[in-house]
């Protein structure tokens, strides 16, 4: 290419490497978004993955206790070590990044840093059953959530067969 004054001229405009910068750009863009958002999805998978083990932990926790209260009282349960029945768990709840194990020890996953759980155990009547009677069934209810909007809920029905 000549310049005006006839003389040969090299090397790149400032408008062209401004547009090659731009298409260059854009094919970043296009290779890079697919990663990101498989990365975001990979995340979230692995978050409600470590959700759903917490709220089957707790649910299994809950069952492996008693209908009823084995000894008519609830005194001496001043924590979850010493409660001894179901109903023990209702209004539980611990907070973000406090998700403790059965065992007393502190889950140390990164991904449960904004978890948070809760359990909700309620006595159920079923149609026909004597209500001044106690009831022959209890709804164990447990939430795992994160940053506070529910991310599972499990549910189970238990029967007292004593």
């Amino acid at each position: 290419m000549r310049s005006p004054m006839g003389k040969r001229r090299r090397g790149l405009t400032l408008l062209e490497c401004l547009v090659a910068s731009a298409v260059l750009a854009m094919l970043g863009a296009a290779v890079i978004v697919p990663f990101s958002v498989g990365a975001q999805a990979a995340a979230q998978d692995a978050r409600t993955t470590l959700a759903v083990a917490l709220a089957q932990d707790m649910m299994e926790e809950i069952l492996s206790h008693s209908f009823k209260d084995p000894n008519g009282t609830e005194a001496g349960e001043s924590g979850r070590p010493t409660w001894d029945d179901m109903r023990d768990y209702d209004q539980f709840f611990e907070n973000e990044g406090n998700i403790y194990a059965s065992d007393g020890t502190l889950v140390g996953d990164p991904m449960a840093a904004y978890l948070s759980r809760r359990a909700s155990v309620q006595a159920v009547y079923v149609s026909g059953q004597n209500q001044s009677l106690p009831a022959s069934f209890l709804c164990v209810t447990v939430y795992v959530y994160y940053h506070g909007d529910q991310l599972i809920k499990l549910t189970r029905l238990v029967y007292d067969n004593t």
